[in-house]
C-alpha cells in the first residue's frame, strides 16, 4: 500500500444491533468524517454489526442509512473493512471464492497486514485472534442467525460458555499469571486501596498482542479492537480503538493516525490519550 500523509482513522466494535450499540452517536461521527478536509483513510476494524444476536438480513434493513454513509465515503476516502468475531460470516460473502463477491459495496478482509503511515509501517486487526475463548468455526455458527429471538438465546449460551471456562479452568492461572505469580500477590491486590490499582489492567488479550508485535518483523506498529478497551501504548506501537456500546464505561472512541503521531479521540469530547496511556 502506499505511504499515506493525511490522518487515517480507525473505528471498531460498533455492534450494530446490540441493544447498547451507540449507532446515532456512530452516524454522526459519520457525518463529521463526510465534512472532514484532512482525513483521507477510514479503517472499519471488526464487529461493525452485530450478527451473533440479530437476524442478519433485518440488521442491514434497519442500519441502510449508516451503510450508505460509508458506501458515500467510498467515494471521499480510502475505506477499508476488517471482520470481527460478531460478524466473521462477512469474510465469505466478499471472499475471492463467492462468486457474486463484487456485487456487495464493501469488501471485509481478516486483517489488513501492511499500511504505511509517514514511512511508519502498521498492522490493523481485530484482536479475536488474541482471545483463547474465539474459535473460527464457532464464531462463523453463531454468525449463521437468521432470527433475533435465536441470536440472543445462542449469544446468552456463548456467554456462560466462557464464563463457566474462565471460572474453572483459568482461575488458578489467573492467579499466577496476573498477581505477581502467586496467591500472595492475589491478596495483596485486593487489599490495595481503589486509588491505588491500575485504571489499566493488562489482559490475557493485551499481552498476546504485544508478543505478535515482537515477532512481526515487518511491522512497526498495530492497533486492534475487540477488547473495548481504548488505550494508547506510551511508545505508541500498540493501540486500541475502544467500542460504540454504551454499557462500557468508556466508549464512542477511536484512534487517530495524524502523521507519525497516534491519538486516542473521544468522539464529540477530542483528545483523550493522556488518560489511557499505558506501558507494557
Amino acid at each position: 500500500m502506499s505511504n499515506k500523509k493525511s490522518k487515517v482513522v480507525i473505528v471498531s466494535d460498533v455492534h450494530l444491533g446490540y441493544q447498547h450499540s451507540d449507532h446515532n452517536s456512530f452516524e454522526g461521527f459519520l457525518d463529521m468524517l463526510l465534512q472532514s478536509k484532512d482525513v483521507d483513510t477510514l479503517i472499519i476494524l471488526g464487529d461493525f454489526v452485530d450478527m451473533w444476536r440479530r437476524d442478519a438480513s433485518g440488521l442491514f434493513l434497519e442500519f441502510n442509512p449508516i451503510l450508505e454513509k460509508i458506501i458515500a465515503l467510498t467515494k471521499k476516502l480510502e475505506v477499508y473493512c476488517v471482520a470481527g468475531n460478531h460478524d466473521f460470516h462477512l469474510l465469505k460473502l466478499t471472499s475471492d471464492e463467492n462468486p457474486f463477491q463484487n456485487e456487495y459495496p464493501l469488501k471485509f478482509k481478516e486483517n489488513i497486514p501492511l499500511l504505511e503511515v509517514e514511512g511508519i509501517k502498521y498492522k490493523f486487526m481485530h484482536g479475536y485472534e488474541f482471545d483463547r475463548s474465539q474459535w473460527s468455526p464457532v464464531m462463523e455458527a453463531l454468525c449463521e442467525n437468521f432470527s433475533d429471538e435465536i441470536g440472543q438465546i445462542r449469544s446468552n449460551l456463548w456467554s456462560l460458555i466462557q464464563s463457566l471456562g474462565k471460572n474453572i479452568f483459568s482461575f488458578w492461572w489467573y492467579l499466577l499469571k496476573n498477581h505477581s505469580g502467586s496467591y500472595k500477590g492475589y491478596v495483596k491486590n485486593l487489599k490495595m486501596p481503589p486509588h491505588a490499582r491500575k485504571n489499566f489492567e493488562t489482559s490475557d488479550v493485551e499481552k498476546r498482542a504485544v508478543e505478535h508485535l515482537k515477532k512481526e518483523t515487518s511491522v512497526q506498529r498495530l492497533v486492534f479492537g475487540h477488547t473495548h478497551k481504548p488505550f494508547v501504548s506510551s511508545d505508541k506501537r500498540l493501540a486500541n480503538s475502544g467500542s460504540w456500546v454504551s454499557d462500557e464505561e468508556i466508549f464512542n472512541t477511536y484512534i487517530e493516525i495524524d502523521g507519525k503521531e497516534v491519538r486516542l479521540v473521544k468522539y464529540a469530547q477530542g483528545d483523550i490519550t493522556s488518560q489511557f496511556t499505558v506501558t507494557f
